[in-house]
């Protein structure tokens, strides 16, 4: 049997850059986002992006926020051993109904560019810490045009949300405002204490303690 490698998507707007200081259990690939095409919707996008590597059916995809839903997605037509998100949305997680309505209106579509960017910085600032760390994040974010963010509000507000044909975990800041979703459907649902959004960066000890006890034993 190949040992298991895990294939790490980042969070919204971001890149590998964040996670600088973390190391994972197993040999890791870190991706990168594509610019998404126009009324594209998340398959068509996590294809494009995943298929071009060479994940196997040993494998395990890693995704933060919303690399989270595009790793369930492209796991909804491809084999790997698990997923793993962390702060992200379950797929069988509901949807809450204030979100619902932000779909229906369609006001994405209409909305002034610079309050679109304005919206996200504004997801991105909201109870996450520490500044240092936010202020890197954020610089990262700077990187993509308001197109991009467009896309990504309106793709997430319409995900299908398709059945991933493996096991997902979700790890959890019990802090976290921006994605404050309990994702108890999850094969294993481990929550952070006091942890924001980007846990990844201020408990990065404890994800990887969860990572290597809690997930790699899981591992065939």
């Amino acid at each position: 049997m190949a040992e298991a490698r895990v294939w790490v998507l980042p969070g919204m707007g971001a890149d590998s850059r964040i996670y600088r200081h973390f190391s994972f259990p197993w040999q890791a690939t870190y991706l990168e986002w594509i610019m998404p095409k126009e009324n594209e919707s998340i398959a068509s996008y996590a294809d494009r992006m995943l298929d071009p590597h060479p994940i196997g059916e040993n494998d395990l995809l890693f995704g933060f926020s919303l690399g989270g839903i595009i790793a369930q997605e492209w796991a909804s037509r491809n084999k790997v051993q698990r997923v793993v998100i962390l702060n992200s949305v379950h797929y069988q997680t509901p949807l809450r109904p204030l979100y619902g309505r932000l779909a229906k209106t369609g006001m994405l579509k209409w909305a002034p560019k610079e309050s679109v960017r304005k919206f996200i910085f504004f997801m991105a600032r909201l109870n996450s810490r520490p500044q240092a760390e936010l202020d890197h994040v954020l610089e990262m974010m700077e990187q993509f045009p308001c197109a991009y963010y467009r896309w990504v509000l309106q793709a997430v507000l319409n995900w299908e949300r398709p059945a991933p044909l493996c096991p997902v975990d979700s790890i959890r800041g019990d802090h976290d405002v921006v994605f404050p979703f309990e994702n108890e459907r999850a094969d294993h649902d481990w929550v952070l204490p006091n942890a924001t959004h980007l846990s990844f960066q201020t408990h990065t000890a404890q994800i990887a303690k969860l990572l290597k006890e809690g997930v790699d034993p899981l591992l065939s």
